[in-house]
């Protein structure tokens, strides 16, 4: 049975008041189900203060090597931090986001902490993938599924791409200049989610050497901004993808419309994603959405970025290859 983040919540804190809290959780949901809003209100109600994610009885874990997956050494970390006493609350957080990112050590590490779990610690497991996750790790937590009550809203830099993409694939005919010129706004928008990245870590940093700077020494601080730099790409890697992926869903609201006269992952767009269907058939939509689905197939293996995203925007945006009537077979 899947709960609304608030239900959820509901019953972990009755669970908590009848003195029956598990020491560990699997909180799983698609984006926008509540996971984050789950853990902080969870936090807010046993603890009785309000949640911070800089709090120093918190601690999050989530993919941060380039290759956006959770290492070993991450989770020894997060061990350690559990171990020490409590600063300011009763009851420690552990949370691991995106948890199907697990390298195998790092799982099996994580294995050990929750068959000696750390006095008054809370352990949290987030992820859209509980399956991935390794069935001994799965049995040693409480499964709670979130559903998401309504689609989540569109980033701002997502619904100025798809305007984009929305006014050129209106427009009377495509071009290899226009594709272009969606490739490269394109990567002016991915710039922008970059710089806003770095922003807050850059914030983060300056927030931690206000608290911590007479504390620490110089090598403290050389870490840190190695595993911000990190984290940066870990989250821009993500950000990219979520990006590129509702380009994908728009094409495959067009093809939806195509078969049903219908398309439901973008509401938001269903006037242009019915033009779409209009305008091009079933096989022209598939050739162009591979274009996208290569794309990020070539970003996941590193391809160097503009050059992939000006062969995918080519395939997906300009105009498609006249089928040669010979190799088709046809007469």
């Amino acid at each position: 049975m899947a709960f609304s983040a608030h239900e959820a919540l509901e019953y972990l804190v009755n669970a908590y008041r009848h003195q029956r809290l598990p020491h560990s959780f699997l909180f799983s949901g698609e984006e926008g189900s509540g996971k984050r809003q789950l853990t902080a209100g969870f936090f807010e109600a046993i603890n009785q203060q309000k949640f911070d994610p800089h709090h120093p009885d918190y601690h999050q874990v989530e993919p941060e090597s380039k290759s956006r997956r959770i290492l070993v050494d991450q989770i020894r970390s997060l061990e350690n931090a559990l171990r020490m006493k409590a600063a300011r609350v009763p009851w420690k957080f552990g949370l691991i986001s995106d948890a199907d990112r697990l390298m195998p050590q790092a799982a099996n590490a994580f294995l050990k902490t929750l068959e000696e779990p750390p006095a008054n610690s809370v352990l949290i497991l987030a992820t859209a993938l509980p399956d991935a996750l390794l069935e001994t790790i799965r049995s040693r937590c409480v499964h709670v599924s979130l559903r998401r009550l309504k689609p989540p809203e569109l980033d701002p830099e997502a619904a100025a791409v798809l305007d984009r993409v929305a006014r050129y694939c209106a427009g009377a005919e495509l071009s290899v200049a226009g594709s272009l010129r969606l490739a490269r706004s394109f990567e002016e928008s991915l710039n922008r989610l970059r710089g806003r990245i770095e922003a807050e870590h850059e914030e983060d940093l300056k927030r931690q050497l206000e608290v911590y700077q007479k504390t620490t020494d110089g090598s403290w601080v050389e870490n840190e901004e190695a595993r911000l730099s990190v984290l940066t790409e870990s989250r821009y890697v993500n950000a990219r993808a979520k990006l590129l992926f509702r380009l994908i869903e728009l094409f495959g609201d067009a093809l939806r419309a195509v078969f049903t006269g219908t398309g439901a992952s973008l509401p938001e767009y269903q006037e242009c994603t019915r033009r779409m269907s209009e305008r091009w058939c079933a096989g022209d939509l598939l050739e162009r959405m591979r274009g996208l689905e290569q794309l990020q197939d070539h970003l996941g293996r590193n391809v160097q970025e503009a050059l992939a995203i000006e062969a995918g925007f080519l395939r997906a945006f300009g105009p498609l290859p006249a089928v040669n009537p010979i190799k088709s077979g046809v007469s």
